[in-house]
């Protein structure tokens, strides 16, 4: 029985995160343009949360250095 797989290799350049990031970003899209809206809301949601919670962290952090 044939196995397919639909799959993107990627090497990221860890020297320059944003940029290799949002080339797989926009190689994904390209591959699955009927899934853009789905796909881009998806990233927004787990960006969002990552943003919270580092946010979270520096407001907890800043609070313990208030109280010294």
């Amino acid at each position: 029985m044939a196995k397919i797989k639909s799959t993107l290799d990627i090497q990221l350049d860890l020297t320059r995160p944003v940029e290799d990031l949002t080339e797989v970003i926009s190689a994904v899209i390209a591959s699955q343009p009927h899934k853009r809206k789905e796909i881009l809301e998806g990233l927004d949601i787990a960006v969002g949360n990552a943003l919270a919670d580092i946010q979270a962290q520096e407001e907890k952090k800043q609070k313990a250095d208030d109280d010294r």
